[in-house]
């Protein structure tokens, strides 16, 4: 397993997931392309009768990288002690060169004349058909503290005296900015700006990809970490993300492009499969409270638009609900739920109740209960009003530790936000199916094909709010009469896209290529009051299975 310490991964450059469990596998070719050179460097080595050298040319970058440790420590000690700040200048200047040979960077300090006219300080410079393609810029940490390399500033020491012979003063007005706000500002509102920027400190190298930077997403290698642990894979993991060939790329795309494609794909796959979970939920969800609605003879039945918007709006927030708790509980280092409690693990969770996601529910107090309502009821009012208890007081077994939970205070999940979910209880058998839903991916075709379990920690904060942004172009209304669903004959039936439905008497108007099916084969159906959370296609009409042949959309949706 790939040892990441030392490598994080600010504002998810990758998602959690790709890093922790997918990379190594994208980056087996490269490690495998590193051994075989190796062993060809012995081979030449035993035929010349030479002493290995681990910064050889011909040695793989990652053990190039890995001997600079003596070197690094060794200037990071002049540097605790050094009070000059040319000299520090100097001794960084020396680290900097060493370390970016190693990855196969070449040595190029120049002056890069900016378009207003300013000029900042090169470490190297890389371009493709006269297109900047990467920068490495120094940060001097003046204070020896291991500063944030971004809230740092240009130094007037970093402007080399043959540089400022030659008329490159230093710009008093950059030397005021921090880098954050150069990369911003300057950098990469540079009408050619570069893809990468390399920011490198004596503690730390920031990797910076402008396609990113507008959400603060980068990668950040704590050079002192990874230096003093000595760990083999963090050497392989960091020279594989930041060796010049893999980064900048040989006539082709890079292996980071690859990389970042790749994780775009699984995110991907876990978004569309939860969108699918989300609307089916939804009309579940509604479904339920409206039986219920009917049942407790709390009026007529009305299925008016109004009431259908606010069903919608109520069963879209007890989702996200879940999917925020799905989050949070899958990424433990954002520290905000106890899952390293047991209390909280074993018996509040929203993962404890993902056990019982495949269990018979064969009782009619297992089916029609609400066990898991209830559990869920709780868990959200742990989560909105949080959770102190009294130092002597546990909340699971005599020995266990209570734990902790700081009030969320959220509309989202405030009892008011969904009241219909205040006044009845949903039944184990339909939370059991929401809670399989975003639990397992949507089933493929094929009779060997297996449904996986969704890793929640493979989301990044960004794909978890398209999966949610994606649903609210859905709109919930109730079927005024029974609708049967049509579609294109040359399209799939797709569940996410525009729906069509129309009336029995329309039915011969249809073939059997523009019929959706259910899963037993049946013309699928929805009876009279049925809730339905689908893309309206009320305003596509020229676009229609039917169109030429009547308004199929013109009893589905309200009036």
């Amino acid at each position: 397993m790939l040892d990441l310490t030392g490598i994080n991964n600010d504002n998810d450059f990758y998602s959690h997931h790709y890093l922790s469990a997918i990379l190594e596998g994208d980056l087996k070719g490269i490690f495998s392309q590193w051994q075989d050179q190796e062993q060809h460097y012995k081979e030449q080595l035993e035929q010349r009768g030479d002493k290995a050298d681990t910064s050889h040319p011909d040695r793989a970058s990652w053990i190039r990288l890995r001997a600079q440790g003596q070197l690094y420590l060794q200037i990071r000690n002049q540097l605790d002690s050094e009070r000059s700040v040319s000299e520090r200048v100097r001794l960084q200047r020396q680290l900097f060169r060493q370390l970016l040979q190693a990855l196969g960077y070449d040595w190029q300090p120049k002056m890069q004349t900016l378009d207003n006219g300013s000029a900042i300080p090169l470490l190297a410079s890389y371009g493709h058909n006269g297109h900047p393609q990467l920068w490495i810029l120094g940060a001097l940490d003046a204070s020896r503290s291991g500063e944030n390399p971004l809230s740092l500033s240009l130094n007037a020491a970093q402007f080399l005296p043959e540089w400022i012979d030659q008329g490159n003063q230093p710009d008093k007005t950059l030397l005021q900015h921090s880098f954050d706000d150069l990369i911003s500002k300057q950098l990469f509102s540079q009408e050619q700006p570069p893809r990468w920027i390399i920011l490198l400190s004596d503690s730390q190298l920031l990797l910076i990809d402008r396609q990113k930077w507008g959400e603060k997403r980068l990668l950040r290698f704590d050079l002192s970490e990874i230096y003093g642990r000595k760990e083999e894979s963090t050497f392989k993991a960091t020279a594989a993300l930041l060796t010049r060939s893999h980064l900048l790329g040989e006539g082709g795309s890079s292996l980071l492009d690859s990389l970042d494609e790749n994780a775009h794909k699984h995110a991907y796959g876990v978004s569309e499969d939860l969108k699918y979970a989300l609307r089916e939920s939804i009309e579940l969800l509604g479904n339920e409270l409206m039986q219920q609605y009917q049942q407790s003879g709390s009026g007529e039945r009305k299925y008016s638009e109004n009431r259908a918007a606010d069903l919608s709006r109520q069963c879209l927030r007890y989702m996200y609900r879940l999917l925020f708790l799905f989050y949070l509980e899958s990424h433990p280092e954002l520290g905000y739920v106890p899952m390293n409690s047991n209390a909280y693990r074993k018996g509040y969770s929203l993962e404890s109740l993902r056990d019982l996601e495949l269990m018979p529910l064969e009782s009619d107090e297992a089916q029609n209960g609400s066990y898991l309502f209830d559990t869920l009821q709780l868990l959200f009012g742990l989560i909105n009003d949080g959770f102190r208890p009294d130092q002597q007081q546990t909340i699971w077994g005599g020995d266990a530790e209570a734990f902790t939970l700081a009030p969320l205070a959220s509309h989202l999940f405030a009892n008011d936000a969904t009241p219909l979910f205040s006044r009845y209880k949903i039944r184990n058998q339909i939370l059991q199916r929401v809670i399989q839903l975003m639990s397992l991916s949507r089933p493929k075709a094929g009779k060997k094909s297996r449904r996986g379990r969704i890793s929640y920690a493979q989301l990044g904060i960004n794909q978890l709010g398209a999966v949610y942004e994606a649903l609210l172009s859905y709109k919930g209304f109730f079927a005024k009469t029974d609708l049967y669903e049509v579609k294109p004959a040359k399209e799939p039936a797709d569940p996410l896209a525009t729906a069509y439905f129309v009336t029995e008497a329309e039915l011969p108007n249809y073939s059997a290529a523009e019929r959706v099916l259910d899963e037993e084969g049946e013309f699928k159906r929805y009876p009279q009051g049925t809730f339905i959370y689908r893309m309206s296609g009320r305003d596509r009409q020229s676009d229609s299975p039917a169109a030429g042949r009547g308004d199929c959309v013109a009893n589905c949706c309200p009036a």
